[in-house]
């Protein structure tokens, strides 16, 4: 309920007196010569209602749910920080092992999916290069860790990237994809490069890959920018064994060195038959 309290002022009309409530009139000669007054100040107490429709309601207390979550995530704001941190260095000295394992120039940017990825991790432990873990209060909110995942290691097919991201090298812009199968079984000495052109039976491999794994990660149809190649365990037909396709835009020459990543990836992922790809 809203309440108004002050003083109440009486003027009579027709002596022109001035007169506080309960008090006789006294005569005026004149206004001016009466002593100065304090302003009038009217006091106003209003009730929750009235707050609420002015705009002006009272701060409510935190829950003790609410004010914990605050805490936390204050806490997690610096540990983000620290991660986030972690993770980039992490990131960057993989890719550098990456590089010197392969003689890959500090101009190739490199991106890894599924088994590729898995496989990037285990040639930076073959380093020495520790993979952080995240802290557990971000662990907690469902963070994931850096690099390979539990279902990177699993996967039977991975995907690399290498592209050439430096402005300064007149490369920039060309790229070499990747993408392998460490299921199919072919020891890394019986692998061989085919380009897929006009040769005979290379139609028909082609055909093949895109009906198989591998075709989710690369289609084997390149676009008319692009050169296509296969790592099989010799064939270049419909019946030749795949264990990966590759698509190069301007980066024919460095075929070889991606053939050198596939005849590798038996060396660095467990479950591999001898040091060539797993078995399908």
């Amino acid at each position: 309920m809203t309440t108004i309290t002050g003083s109440q002022i009486l003027l009579d009309a027709t002596t022109g007196m001035v007169k506080p409530t309960g008090a006789s009139a006294r005569p005026s000669t004149s206004i001016a010569s009466q002593a100065p007054r304090p302003p009038l100040t009217d006091i106003v107490d209003l009730s929750d209602a009235a707050r609420l429709k002015m705009g002006r309601e009272k701060p409510t207390a935190l829950s003790a749910e609410q004010d914990q979550e605050i805490r936390r995530v204050g806490a997690a704001i610096p540990a983000m920080t620290d991660w986030a941190n972690a993770a980039s260095d992490y990131m960057g000295k993989a890719a550098d092992a990456f590089r010197a394992a392969f003689g890959l120039s500090a101009s190739v940017s490199i991106a890894t999916g599924g088994a590729g990825a898995a496989m990037m991790d285990a040639i930076a432990a073959s380093k020495g290069i520790a993979k952080p873990k995240p802290p557990s209060i971000l662990a907690e909110a469902g963070e994931s860790e850096v690099g390979a995942t539990g279902e990177d290691r699993k996967a039977g097919t991975g995907y690399i990237g290498l592209n050439i991201t430096d402005r300064q090298d007149s490369r920039f812009g060309q790229k070499l994809d990747i993408a392998f199968n460490r299921n199919t079984g072919i020891a890394s000495e019986a692998m061989r490069l085919v380009r897929l052109d006009d040769r005979q039976g290379a139609g028909a491999l082609a055909l093949t890959m895109g009906a198989g794994p591998l075709a989710k990660l690369l289609p084997s149809d390149g676009g008319d920018d692009a050169s296509m190649f296969a790592v099989t365990d010799g064939g270049s037909g419909p019946n030749a064994k795949v264990a990966a396709a590759i698509r190069s835009v301007g980066m024919d020459d460095a075929a070889t060195s991606a053939l050198a990543i596939v005849k590798a990836v038996g060396r660095y992922l467990p479950g591999s038959t001898g040091d060539g790809t797993g078995r399908q």
